[in-house]
């Protein structure tokens, strides 16, 4: 395994829930239409800023996501899942911190920066 893929599993394995294969990620998701409606807004947000297209579905309850990149699944899939993650705790209010709290390090954008920030000091 290269460093790149290294450091790529390392990320994977920051993201709870996201299921991924050499193609793309995905990840199901128990919403109320309320909350896959801001949801899928912050997802648009986050589509636009890592320039990814992502496949948002709604059944059953259920809000499904899969993001895949034209190279495989890379950092920048890995850092829109942990975006989308961050949001989707928010607004289901499965925060440490109690409901409805901000996002914060606990989290998994803050995991993945303080993960990063770990390999980065340590080379």
């Amino acid at each position: 395994m290269t460093r790149g893929e290294d450091l790529l599993q390392d990320a994977l394995r920051q993201l709870d829930g996201w299921s991924t294969d050499d193609t793309r990620m995905s990840r199901v998701l128990t919403l109320d239409e309320s909350q896959h409606a801001s949801l899928t807004e912050w997802i648009k947000i986050y589509a636009d800023a890592f320039e990814q297209r992502p496949d948002v579905s709604r059944s059953d309850g259920q809000t499904r996501i899969a993001v895949a990149g034209t190279d495989g699944v890379t950092l920048s899939e890995v850092n829109f899942a942990a975006r989308v993650e961050d949001a989707y705790q928010h607004i289901a209010g499965i925060t440490s911190r109690g409901p409805r709290s901000t996002p914060h390090a606990d989290t998994p954008t803050g995991a993945l920066r303080a993960w990063w920030n770990r390999r980065r000091d340590s080379r």
